[in-house]
């Protein structure tokens, strides 16, 4: 994006990620190096094993990019869904055999497409929101009074995200690209997360998480998140819906998002986020260990191989 104006939103979100995550890993010795946008300020770690590569333009980003493929054996992509960008990174890597320690570019495909996501979780029986293409939406009769949600099939965060009426949602989608949105019926519940840590199949629970989400006008915001709200969804319901969606999509690995609406009587899964995800850099996140601690221990058994 170095060539582009850059979302405020998305990036304090990146910010935040990424400083959590390198202080995280430079805390258990390892040396780190990434790359990053000449615009943004510095990073306010100060250490000899943290190596910054600063990007001016596209041609500096690509060079970089491929001398870091060279250069590096482990990965860990920090990167939105939109416009195929978390998947045309992991697919590079995965195509020059390196380590990442990301989904496979099979599943971020899936989970990123939000309208396959809700056919594929439909299709082994997940509870979610019933959800539409723009166009399918457009071509049905719906209640007046009825609520939903619009959002980009391929959107990270609450970028570009709606909730109104029939009435306003049809006019909305008259001014938006059709085959870049969805439409999903609105749930009202407790808006929650999981955060994950996924190992060759083994899934381990980081934190339950609420989601305070805030409407101006019609747009949804994501304020802040609360993490470790075990409060609100036990370990073991959480820990049963997250193997169910592990088990049904196939290559989920590393770091993983699930955000899910909880009513009186159902737990919505709404969608899967590939990656890792802003709640990752909540300080209750800390409290009691370090929450890179699963990600350390399996660089320690490949290291030990």
């Amino acid at each position: 994006m170095s060539e582009e104006v850059f979302s405020a939103g998305l990036m304090r979100e990146g910010e935040l990620m990424l400083e959590s995550i390198c202080r995280d890993l430079l805390a258990y010795g390892y040396k780190v190096a990434l790359m990053r946008d000449s615009r943004l300020p510095a990073l306010t770690i100060s250490t000899d094993r943290l190596t910054t590569y600063p990007i001016q333009n596209q041609l500096q980003f690509t060079e970089t990019w491929q001398q870091c493929q060279q250069h590096y054996d482990f990965f860990l992509v920090i990167a939105p869904e939109t416009d195929s960008i978390l998947f045309n990174f992991v697919l590079s890597l995965e195509q020059q055999q390196k380590r990442i320690f990301n989904c496979s570019s099979s599943a971020i495909r899936l989970c990123s497409d939000k309208y396959l996501c809700y056919q594929h979780l439909k299709k082994h029986h997940i509870t979610t929101p019933k959800t539409f293409t723009a166009n399918d939406w457009l071509s049905e009769d719906h209640a007046t009074e009825a609520q939903w949600i619009i959002k980009p099939i391929d959107g990270a965060g609450c970028e570009n995200t709606y909730c109104s009426d029939s009435v306003d949602t049809r006019q909305r989608l008259s001014t938006l690209p059709k085959d870049k949105f969805i439409v999903q019926t609105y749930i009202s519940g407790e808006n929650l997360s999981l955060s994950l840590f996924i190992n060759e199949g083994e899934t381990q629970l980081l934190s339950v998480n609420i989601q305070h989400i805030k409407q101006d006008q019609q747009q949804l915001h994501l304020g802040y998140c609360e993490a470790q709200r075990f409060d609100m969804l036990s370990r073991e319901q959480a820990l049963s819906l997250a193997n169910q969606i592990s088990h049904c999509i196939d290559g989920l690995s590393g770091f993983v998002g699930i955000d899910i609406v909880k009513t009186t009587n159902a737990i919505y899964v709404i969608e899967v986020n590939p990656r890792l995800t802003s709640t990752y850099a909540e300080p209750a996140m800390r409290e009691k260990t370090n929450p890179a601690e699963t990600l350390n221990k399996q660089i320690q058994a490949l290291l030990a191989k």
